[in-house]
């Protein structure tokens, strides 16, 4: 086996850990936008954008918490100036996040946005979080327009965000990893490709405006790509779980897909 590569045939859940995602998701999104931009036609052009918002449990966060001796009574001389019980006092770190995104641009229609592709982030998928609205705003905005929409979920933990109603798919479980097409010429109807983990992730058509065709990005050769320039290899210990865990049954398949492959 290829010392620089993924022991996984598919995508690597390892890769999902909060501690290393962001890196990960910040090659996928370049590597994406580079291959749109060598596959569009001339009159087409992909950017990098982002969203920016504070964030105080991004990417696992758990915020600091240090127990702080209140002290001792004063005698029993008032209840006005007695202390009360030992707090645990938490620091918060309000963290500024940017997440990035691509937009696919038609030049000859005075810089149109036709399409927007969106590769999730764990702040995208955790109930309550400030990434989360963001994201669904962002999302909601989208579904209301012509403009076409990708949405990439390579990760198995957090809520369901992506734009297709999650009773739908549950016919097609289980599957681990998702991706959503949206084409704002047909704008009730998903393109759903629902992917298990021993899968090869799948070539997306990427929609353009019709009836020009859409471009294909094969979204297995990014993330092998992100894994070997990351040389996650030297880093990912593979002897541990991965981070969310899997059930028995599939934690039993990684074991025995690893075993040839652990560190000594």
């Amino acid at each position: 086996m290829d010392s620089t590569r993924s022991p996984f045939p598919g995508m690597d859940p390892y890769l999902e850990d909060p501690s290393r995602w962001r890196d990960v998701h910040s090659r996928l999104v370049t590597y994406l936008c580079d291959d749109l931009q060598g596959g569009i036609p001339d009159r087409y052009y992909a950017r990098m954008e982002d969203r920016v918002f504070i964030d105080t449990e991004a990417y696992g966060f758990a915020p600091d918490v240090r127990v702080v001796d209140r002290g001792r009574g004063n005698g029993g001389r008032g209840a006005a100036a007695s202390p009360g019980d030992t707090a645990l006092m938490v620091d918060v770190r309000a963290e500024e996040i940017e997440e990035h995104f691509i937009e696919i641009h038609d030049a000859e229609s005075g810089n149109k946005i036709v399409t927007v592709i969106e590769i999730l982030a764990p702040t995208n998928k955790r109930e309550g979080g400030e990434g989360a609205a963001a994201y669904r705003a962002k999302q909601a905005e989208l579904l209301k327009s012509d403009v076409n929409m990708v949405e990439i979920d390579l990760l198995r933990g957090g809520r369901h965000t992506v734009a297709v109603p999650e009773p739908a798919l549950r016919k097609h479980r289980p599957f681990h990893y998702l991706a959503v097409i949206r084409r704002g010429s047909r704008a009730r109807r998903r393109e759903v490709y629902p992917i298990r983990l021993p899968a090869r992730l799948p070539r997306l058509p990427i929609p353009l405006v019709p009836p020009d065709p859409d471009v294909v990005v094969d979204l297995q050769a990014l993330v092998d790509r992100a894994y070997e320039r990351g040389a996650y290899r030297r880093t990912v210990d593979y002897t541990s779980p991965p981070d969310p865990p899997f059930a028995t049954d599939e934690a039993a398949w990684v074991r025995s897909l690893l075993r040839p492959s652990r560190r000594k």
